[in-house]
């Protein structure tokens, strides 16, 4: 992850919807992270650039950012991404998870609705009628990848402080950062100046 919020937010490492948005605290295992979705406009904003939310549903969306209604789900977004992190943080240490949040919001939304095409790619034909939404792909992302292999796959970014899932499909499973270029560049150079520091 960047130590600017506004990149930060643009970056998707994850390599699952559901583990991105679980990255959307960044700085997460520091004492002073960062929160990439304040409100639930900037909720739609990151749906749109993840690409799981049509862009006329984020239009409609947005005339009721500011409702009552809206601040709910952003909160149920914030318990859900918590239940993420305990999820994974389980799978990694080889423990069941608890699965009853999950299960409890998973009751009350809809089936996967049909695709639509949308620019280079595809897209859940969501209607924007619904400020729940933006949490429906996240759901459908985490219980497709709880129901896969991958689930034993999860790793985190040992870069200080970063705490960012994401799936490990490197051919030994040894991927050690969330971006290599990003946190690993850090991290290295970080360790080097330790080590030049100690031996001075």
């Amino acid at each position: 992850m960047s130590r600017d919020p506004a990149r930060a937010a643009t970056q998707f490492f994850g390599g699952r919807v559901c583990l991105d948005f679980a990255n959307t605290l960044d700085w997460r295992t520091s004492d002073e992270p960062q929160e990439l979705i304040p409100d639930y406009a900037s909720l739609l904003s990151w749906s749109e650039r993840r690409g799981t939310l049509p862009l006329a549903a984020s239009r409609k969306l947005k005339a009721r950012a500011a409702s009552r209604e809206a601040e709910a789900i952003l909160q149920k977004g914030y318990a859900l991404r918590r239940d993420i992190w305990t999820i994974s943080d389980a799978l990694r240490d080889g423990r069941s998870a608890d699965l009853r949040l999950v299960n409890q919001m998973l009751s009350g939304a809809p089936r996967q609705p049909e695709l639509m095409r949308q620019d280079r790619g595809y897209r859940h034909a969501l209607a924007g009628a619904d400020v729940s939404e933006p949490l429906w792909p996240v759901l459908w992302s985490l219980t497709a990848l709880l129901a896969s292999d991958d689930a034993g796959r999860i790793g985190c970014c040992e870069a200080e402080g970063c705490g960012w899932f994401f799936v490990d499909e490197s051919p030994n499973r040894t991927r050690r950062w969330c971006s290599s270029e990003v946190c690993g560049n850090r991290e290295r150079a970080r360790r080097a100046y330790a080590k030049r520091k100690g031996s001075a």
